[in-house]
């Protein structure tokens, strides 16, 4: 491909996972065409890559730019609308092949309409609310995209029939590595011995999370440490590993950007609600799953949220399998007693852990592990056919 054209793409991505994922997309997109120019809105994992294309701009930092609710939104206006100036003057003076979108929806849907009138197609990767398998929402997107890529069959179905050019490809969370001998070898890495359990803690990205929950799994532990052979690593981003040690003693190991090979070398895991719990049945890391607001997010869930009885479940995989298949532990039962009763009963009861090794198996179908291609090499083909299709 080395006498093709060179293209110039924006990927534009905001919370951690949706980082992390389109930072791969861009990886395995200069691999594919090493000439071509990749700009990014995004965090540091994607902002690295599109810093190593030719010419590569990181144009705007959305770490700390994903939240829940509408206080966390409002907090977060200044610095998004800042970063939607930042977009257009750039799109106004530069020219865009193509524009590569990931989830992030309130964001991302507010420019859907500008790149139309620009003239920038775009290829959603992990439309929003992809997650979803009923009604009307997250299907706005179908006239004004170019192409879609879903992790989800359901998502690709609804977006099709609504009259966009949806493909299911596939989840990016297969690509992580089971093999059983890297196991081992982190567990002789983490220092952990035969005959000692190891209990992972991913207490989560967002500041308010870590806030609310390190504090919950560090009693948990301590109530666990009475049991012999039970040893705990913490899995944290690199920028809350000084915000998560404030909870934990110095007994306690935590380990940077690192939540795959934790969950991988673990024999139960403690998981904020969230990508990671997704990402921990892929692994097949037995799992409790747990979640809490701050007092300022717990009333606007009750007075906004907690009425809706079409909620039944939050976990990704107890929502994949439409089912409660993982124990959830969210507000009021999210305490250190119940996490530390879930825990034992993960880490000793066998039938339990048969049971969900069934359950995760059928999640890894269901996210595609049947599909001949990974989710990433199918949706930069995508975005190569998308390139190739002459502009409407």
């Amino acid at each position: 491909m080395s006498n093709e054209p060179n293209k110039t793409i924006l990927l534009i991505a905001g919370d951690l996972s949706g980082d992390i994922n389109t930072a791969r997309l861009a990886r395995e997109v200069r691999g594919r065409h090493p000439g071509w120019t990749l700009h990014a809105i995004g965090g540091a994992h994607l902002g690295a890559e599109a810093q190593q294309s030719p010419g590569g701009q990181w144009l705007g930092d959305t770490r700390d730019m994903s939240g829940i609710g509408i206080y966390a939104s409002l907090a977060m206006f200044p610095r998004a609308r800042s970063l939607s100036l930042r977009l257009k003057k750039f799109a106004a003076e530069n020219k865009i092949d193509a524009a590569v979108q990931c989830d992030w929806g309130t964001f991302n849907c507010g420019h859907l309409d500008f790149f139309k009138k620009s003239g920038v197609p775009v290829l959603y990767y992990f439309p929003p609310g992809s997650w979803r398998r009923t009604g009307r929402s997250g299907l706005g997107i179908a006239h004004l995209v170019k192409r879609v890529a879903t992790p989800f069959e359901w998502s690709a179905k609804r977006l099709a029939a609504a009259g966009c050019d949806a493909e299911w490809v596939g989840h990016p969370m297969l690509e992580q590595p089971r093999d059983p001998a890297r196991r081992a070898a982190l567990r002789r890495e983490f220092g952990i011995a035969e005959n000692e359990k190891l209990v992972a803690l991913l207490p989560g990205s967002r500041i308010a999370e870590v806030q609310c929950l390190s504090p919950r799994l560090a009693a948990a532990s301590e109530k666990l440490r009475e049991k012999s052979g039970v040893r705990f690593i913490v899995a944290s981003p690199e920028n809350r590993i000084a915000a998560v040690r404030k909870f934990f003693p110095d007994s306690v190991k935590i380990v940077a950007e690192r939540a795959a090979d934790v969950l991988l070398a673990c024999d139960a895991a403690v998981v904020k609600s969230g990508t990671a719990t997704l990402e921990a049945a892929v692994i097949g890391a037995p799992q409790v799953v747990v979640y809490d607001f701050p007092w300022i997010g717990r009333i606007e869930w009750l007075f906004l949220w907690m009425w809706k009885k079409n909620i039944p479940f939050i976990a990704m995989p107890n929502v994949i399998l439409q089912r409660m298949a993982v124990r959830e532990l969210l507000g009021l039962d999210c305490k250190p007693a119940a996490i530390a009763e879930c825990v034992i009963a993960l880490l000793n009861d066998e039938t339990l852990r048969a049971r969900l090794a069934q359950d995760y198996a059928e999640i890894r179908r269901q996210l595609g592990s049947e599909l001949g291609k990974s989710g990433t090499l199918r949706t930069s083909e995508i975005l190569d056919e998308m390139l190739a299709q002459p502009t409407k």
